[in-house]
């Protein structure tokens, strides 16, 4: 039997690396980019033909056993809501009355439908799963020194979106900065067309470049080490310029984690205390805060019209989902449940698109399945967690604040729905599933 500890596989992990630099580059928007989308599908082809030829032995094939069964899950849900049904059973089921209703008024016969409300938009969510499950598996399947070239991609990329980001900061009326035409002008966006999404993007980050930051070699910094740390600190500046809510809150979390998981790698050669982390997270966020004068950020997070927006839209959304148990309106059809529900005194210039709150969206999109998948993802996560912290290494350890970054944010916002972070995402799950066969325990990209 083939041993676990294969040789790294050279196509793997390019195939790896472009999909990555594919999904940062082009996956920045969760609509109004059928081409850029298209650009990351394809990209990930090669590593899709790659996972499918190789099959797993050993502690990755036992580890990978629950995450396998829920990426099928996920992937069963917009497949089964795209089977056509004849019109006796589907006009019968719930959520289905409106539909009934709106042929029998254009004198049309029911004919055979999908369970789905938005047919097309559940066709494109299986595609738009193909990169994020091609690279849960490709990361499963690479070692050690591939899983930490495929990290540095993505931190180089997210550091280029920076600079990008100054030059958007530059033009506040458009321009060629901007890689989507409907975007958060005058922001830094990046490589995304959302300001808050380019925030969950940093935030996902920065663990990854605190393992970096704290590469040593015969007790000095690095050049990378160095590079590294300058990042983190340009994009803790950044969270603020940016002023998403959900970034600015969570970089408190985030910061922390990611200074204890320096703490925890340099410990046993620096004699490092819980009490200097502390005392750096302080003087970090107090540096912050005197950086930005804090005002852009208190005008951010006092903004009334929004938040109340979303405080009175989603128990309609709730309601509504409620109405299209147990199967649901089909992945993608938000937008058209929302429209024919929404009262008019929510009727605003503002193109609510998303839920912002991607746990109630999926429980209207995918009903009762989509609940049990992110139980299992949710069971498993919490067994993943707990390995790592326990006896993982660090690039797990910073999988973990990667991951749970995104999950908090997905309450207020939608991250994942853009493929650049759907990707990072699953990397990040793949780290996690994979074992750790790092040299040692103060291991750091290489």
């Amino acid at each position: 039997m083939p041993s676990d500890a294969a040789p790294d596989d050279t196509a793997l992990k390019w195939a790896a690396l472009l999909l990555v630099a594919a999904a940062a580059v082009f996956g920045g928007a969760s609509r109004e980019n059928a081409v850029r989308l298209a650009v990351v599908e394809i990209a990930a082809l090669p590593l899709a033909v790659l996972v499918a030829r190789r099959r797993l032995y050993g502690e990755r094939a036992a580890r990978f056993g629950l995450p396998a069964i829920i990426l099928g899950l996920i992937l069963a849900i917009p497949v089964l809501q795209s089977i056509p049904l004849p019109p006796s059973l589907w006009t019968i089921l719930p959520g289905q009355s409106p539909r009934v209703e709106a042929l029998r008024l254009a004198g049309l016969a029911p004919g055979w439908r999908s369970l789905t409300l938005a047919p097309r938009d559940t066709q494109n969510a299986i595609l738009a799963l193909l990169p994020p499950v091609a690279m849960v598996l490709g990361a499963v399947r690479l070692d050690r020194r591939a899983r930490d070239k495929v990290a540095l991609t993505w931190i180089a990329l997210t550091a280029i979106g920076l600079v990008l980001g100054a030059f958007q900061i530059a033009t506040p009326d458009g321009g060629s900065a901007y890689p989507y035409a409907t975007t958060n002008l005058g922001s830094l966006v990046g490589w995304f067309a959302n300001r808050n999404h380019e925030a969950g993007c940093l935030l996902a980050t920065l663990p990854f470049a605190a393992i970096l930051a704290g590469r040593r070699a015969q007790g000095r910094p690095t050049p990378e080490a160095w590079a590294a740390g300058l990042f983190g600190l340009i994009a803790v500046a950044a969270l603020g310029v940016i002023r998403s809510r959900a970034g600015i809150i969570l970089a408190a979390p985030v910061l922390t984690a990611s200074l204890v998981l320096i703490w925890r790698e340099r410990r046993p050669a620096t004699g490092l205390r819980p009490g200097f982390v502390v005392a750096a997270l302080l003087a970090g966020l107090i540096g912050v805060v005197v950086l930005l004068r804090f005002t852009p950020i208190l005008d951010r997070l006092t903004g009334v019209r929004p938040a109340e927006f979303r405080l009175e839209a989603w128990p309609i959304v709730a309601k509504a989902a409620w109405a299209h148990l147990p199967f649901g309106a089909g992945m993608g059809a938000f937008d058209r449940v929302f429209r024919a529900v929404e009262p008019l005194r929510l009727v605003v210039a503002h193109y609510f698109n998303h839920a912002h709150d991607d746990y109630l969206e999926v429980f209207l999109e995918a009903g009762w399945l989509g609940v049990i998948a992110f139980g299992a993802f949710a069971m498993w996560a919490v067994r993943a967690v707990r390995r790592a912290w326990g006896g993982g290494g660090a690039p797990a350890r910073a999988a973990c604040i990667a991951i749970l970054a995104l999950l908090a944010q997905s309450l207020v916002d939608y991250p994942l729905r853009t493929e650049a972070l759907a990707v990072w995402f699953a990397f990040c799950c793949g780290l996690l599933a994979a074992p750790d066969d790092a040299p040692g325990p103060r291991s750091a990209p290489s």
